[in-house]
């Protein structure tokens, strides 16, 4: 499933430095979603983990072994992690 409005977004924050910076400092993906509904794209955070998981399924398992091992992937715009509470 996929969502245009996250797409376009995505690509603006991807060539637009502010834009990335004010990702950046969002403490949620919905923040995020807010930041993208700020500048006309509309989205919600569960369409980013959607988004995410998505992607995460089309890599294969080489692709995927550096992110297993916890290595910072060149590209990326978000990074998850694992909180154990």
């Amino acid at each position: 499933m996929s969502s245009q409005p996250l797409e376009d977004f995505l690509k603006c924050v991807k060539t637009n430095p502010e834009l990335r910076q004010c990702c950046s400092e969002c403490h949620s993906l919905d923040e995020v979603a807010v930041l993208g509904r700020s500048h006309g794209f509309v989205f919600s955070g569960i369409d980013i983990v959607k988004h995410q998981a998505e992607a995460t399924l089309r890599l294969s398992d080489q692709e995927l072994a550096p992110i297993a091992a916890g290595v910072e992937l060149e590209g990326h715009l978000w990074l998850m992690r694992i909180v154990w509470g």
